[in-house]
Parts: structure tokens; sequence; C-alpha cells
């Protein structure tokens, strides 16, 4: 049975705002009232909406690092992650503080053609697609993982503890930091992707080598005695426990990455996610472990249709049906929510929150019935 709702029509013109002659969006309110590229690629892709897409796009790319600075986290071709930049109480600012920028900005431009046959955005900002994919390829070690480190930017730690979209600090690790260099499961895939993107967009480079490297070493990510994805590994080791992560890696994954033992393990070891509403971010066996429960002990709209969609294209059934729960609570658009001793789901963080806009716009428009 089809669930039906409301799609209020004023959240997202709350978040409207113009950057430098740019239509664009503000992530959510009241907190984040900058401009986030992964945020707003990200909604725009859920929404596949070509307009916000090519704005953003172009915006990413008028902003894109040109030098290595220690304060803001700013590379050569890095796509910022918060415009304007916020200070943290360590003195450093936000800017740059995002190694899955990059790739959501090459993953955009292919996304955008696909949706639009327009290959002249791409062939305007081909110096700019160029400089992000040589990003990405200066972060890839000698085993072919996708690497994070302030080192690149000539510091020794940045102005956030993470640096993927779970930002708040990680688990098992002193502050919630890790010890660089690391890789994270989900950026690395990400990276991986973005880089067949990249393969398509430049006309004449051969990434082949590169690409092949990173699908040889991915294996190596995969915790067997767990069933699921490390969250990462550092210089102290892999860093382990069943998140949300291995769920969003679908969206970004092709069917040759992952074997079919793998999908099934993953499903299985993720029922601890389970929730009313859709999956939680990590094994609440872990909430202890982390110094924030914002990444920790909440469901985020967002990941819902990220997972529902990757679930659906690898054809796993499981997760498209919880992560389709969250459907009778998209006629709002909080941020996250949270679930009480009694079970309830309770809002929180932001709202309206951008990307929680776009998840109601991309199950609105899908075609799933249960």
């Amino acid at each position: 049975m089809k669930e039906e709702y409301k799609l209020l029509t004023n959240g997202i013109d709350q978040l409207r705002a113009n950057y430098e002659g740019f239509d664009l969006y503000k992530a959510g309110l009241p907190n984040f009232p900058g401009n986030f590229s992964r945020d707003s690629i990200i909604s725009a892709l859920l929404k596949r909406d070509p307009k916000m897409l090519k704005n953003q796009l172009s915006f990413c790319a008028k902003k894109q690092g040109t030098k290595k600075d220690p304060l803001t986290g700013e590379e050569p071709g890095k796509i910022h992650h918060e415009y304007p930049g916020y200070k943290m109480p360590n003195g450093l600012y936000s800017t740059y503080n995002a190694c899955d920028t990059g790739a959501l900005y090459l993953i955009g431009h292919d996304t955008y053609q696909k949706l639009t046959g327009d290959e002249s955005l791409a062939e305007e900002q081909k110096e700019n697609i160029e400089l992000t994919t040589k990003y990405i390829l200066n972060h890839l070690d000698k085993n072919g993982f996708f690497i994070e480190d302030p080192r690149f930017c000539g510091n020794g730690k940045f102005a956030l503890k993470v640096t993927y979209w779970k930002d708040s600090c990680l688990i098992d690790r002193v502050d919630g930091t890790p010890e660089y260099p690391i890789v994270y499961t989900l950026p690395d895939i990400q990276n991986l992707n973005s880089l067949r993107k990249a393969q398509n967009l430049l006309d004449g480079v051969d990434l082949s080598k590169d690409i092949e490297k990173m699908e040889s070493a991915l294996p190596e990510l995969y915790d067997e005695e767990l069933d699921t994805y490390y969250l990462g590994i550092d210089k102290q080791g892999p860093i382990r426990g069943i998140s949300s992560d291995a769920l969003h890696a679908f969206y970004y994954l092709d069917s040759k990455d992952i074997t079919k033992e793998q999908l099934n393990g993953i499903t299985k070891s993720s029922e601890v996610l389970e929730t009313p509403i859709g999956y939680r971010t990590l094994d609440p066996a872990l909430s202890s472990k982390s110094d924030d429960p914002y990444h920790s002990e909440t469901v985020w709209v967002f990941e819902q249709p990220m997972i529902y969609d990757g679930a659906e294209r690898l054809g796993i059934k499981q997760p498209q049906k919880v992560s389709s729960r969250i459907i009778p609570k998209l006629d709002t658009y909080p941020e996250l929510y949270t679930i009480d001793d009694e079970g309830n789901a309770n809002e929180g963080g932001c709202n309206p929150q951008l990307w929680s806009i776009a998840a109601g716009e991309y199950f609105k428009s899908s075609h799933q019935s249960y």
C-alpha cells in the first residue's frame, strides 16, 4: 500500500538565498544558514533538479580551492564544505573541511548531463573538473585508498573532528578525532564513484588504472566478522561498528563492487539500526562510545532515500522497506529524529532542513508500492 502524505511548499522558500549572484540554498535553519556543497548537491540529486544542480555546481567552481590554507582546510581543487566558513573554538575555519564534496561535485556534473543532455556546463567548468580530479588522485595512497589528512592543507588538524557528513565525532578515538591519515569507507566509495564519472566527463583522460586500484582495495574495508564495512581505518587500525554508512554506500556502489553475500550480510547486520521510521545512524550498543548523540543516536531524514535508492538499484528489498518507513513523517522538514524509550519519534535539529525537503520530493516522485 502506498503511503499518502502532504508536501508543504514554504519550507524550501525559507532556505532560498543569493550568494554573489547565484540563486542557491541555505542548508537549514536556524543552525546552518550558510551554503553547504554537500547538502545542496545531494538535495539536487534527490530532487533530480537540473537548475539547482547547475547553480550549485557553478558556485562550487567559483569557490574551488586554489592553494593550501591550514586555517580553512583549503587545497588546490578542493570543493568548499561551508560558505561562509565558521570559526570554531580551536581557531580554525570550517570552510573546506570536507573530503566528500569533490566527489559529489563530479557526481553532480555527471547527473546534470544525464538529466539534461547538456554538455556545455562541463565544458565551461572543464578546468575545475580536472582540478577536482587531481585533488582526488592526490589523496590516493599506494594501496588505492582515498585518505584524509590535514597535512594536505599544511596543518595537523582540521576545524572539525571528522570531515565527511557525520562530522561531530568518531567512536573509539580520543576526543572523537582520528589519528591521521585515515580512510573513511563511505567517502572512499564516493570518490571511487566520482572517478568513474570523471572518466566520462573528461575526454582523453584515462583514469582506468586509478579506478582499478581503488576497486582492488575496496574489499579490505569490509569487516568479515561484523558483516559490514569498517567506519574507517586510521593509523591506529580499523574503526569497527555497525552504522548506516554501509547502507548509505549502496547509493554509490556498482553491482560489481559488492558481492551478494556482502549485500545480504550488511542487510542482516543492520537490523540493529532499524526503527519504526527508518535506519538510525549507529548501533545502539555503541552509543556510549560516542561523545555526541548528534550522529550516533538519531535517524536522519535524508539518509533514508539514499539507502532506498541504492538498495533498489542493487536489488536488495529489506533496506527499501525499512528506509521507506520515513514516508509518513515527510509532511514536515526536521533535520533528524530521535526515538524515545516508548518508541516515539521526536523531531530534532533544524526545521526546515534542505535535504529533508528533498527526501520528501524523492519519495513523492518514486513509484514504490508496498
